[in-house]
C-alpha cells in the first residue's frame, strides 16, 4: 500500500438475521415467496432443501433464504445482482408481514467487505506492537482482531481477518426487540443502507484502511 493512499473496501455480501419463535421452515419454497410477492416470479432457483427443522432456498442471483425454528436469514451473496440498501431489506420486511403470528425478536444486520491487495501482514503491522511475541513459536502466521461495542444501540461487532482474496471485515449491527415492537423493528431493517454508510465512516478511522503517514 502506498503511504497516505485510501484503500477501497468492496462489499462481498450482506444479510439480515431475525431471531424468532414459532417459524415453520416447511413453508419455505419458491411458490410461497413468489405468491406473496416477496420475490419476483421469474427468479430461478439454484438449490432448495426443505425439512421440518431447517429449510434453505438459493436463487441464481445468489439471494438465499434460510428458515430455522428460531431464526430467519435472508442473504444477498452478490451485491451486484441486488440492491442491498433497498431490495434486501424490503424482502425481509415483506416476509415478516406475511407471517405476523411468529414472535420476532432481535435483528442482526450484517455486511462482509474485503480490502484487496492486502494480507495478514498488514493487520499485524497496523494493529500490533512489535515485540518478541511476533517471532516466537516459529513466527506468527495469521492475525485476526475482533471489536465488540456493546454499550451502544445497535450493538456493533467487527472482525478483521485475512483471506486469500485480501483482508475481510465482517460487520454486525444487532438490535434487540420485543415481539410487539413491530414498528421499531421494521424501521431498523429499513435503515440497512444507513448502517452500511455508518460502518464505512467508521472504517475511515482504521489504520488498515487509511495508510498512516
Amino acid at each position: 500500500m502506498k503511504t497516505g493512499e485510501k484503500m477501497a473496501l468492496e462489499m462481498l455480501n450482506a444479510s439480515v438475521v431475525i431471531l424468532s419463535e414459532g417459524n415453520n421452515p416447511k413453508l419455505l419454497n419458491h411458490d410461497f415467496l413468489a405468491r406473496n410477492k416477496i420475490v419476483p416470479e421469474d427468479w430461478h432457483v439454484r438449490d432448495v432443501v426443505i425439512t421440518p427443522p431447517f429449510s434453505n432456498i438459493v436463487y441464481e442471483n445468489d439471494v438465499q433464504f434460510v428458515v430455522e425454528l428460531n431464526k430467519l436469514q435472508i442473504r444477498a451473496g452478490n451485491p451486484e445482482h441486488i440492491d442491498c440498501d433497498r431490495d434486501l431489506p424490503k424482502m425481509v420486511m415483506d416476509y415478516l408481514r406475511v407471517l405476523p403470528h411468529v414472535s420476532y425478536l432481535g435483528v442482526g444486520i450484517n455486511f462482509v467487505f474485503v480490502l484487496k491487495d492486502s494480507s495478514h501482514d498488514d493487520i499485524r503491522k497496523n494493529f500490533l506492537h512489535d515485540g518478541p511475541w511476533l517471532d516466537k513459536e516459529g513466527n506468527i502466521s495469521k492475525v485476526a482482531i475482533e471489536f465488540n461495542y456493546l454499550n451502544v444501540e445497535p450493538q456493533f461487532n467487527l472482525k478483521i481477518d485475512s483471506h486469500t482474496s485480501g483482508i475481510l471485515f465482517s460487520v454486525n449491527y444487532h438490535q434487540n426487540f420485543k415481539p410487539d415492537q413491530e414498528k421499531q423493528r421494521m424501521q431498523y431493517i429499513s435503515e440497512m443502507g444507513k448502517l452500511k454508510i455508518r460502518f464505512l465512516e467508521f472504517a475511515r478511522h482504521l489504520p488498515i484502511v487509511w495508510e498512516q503517514e
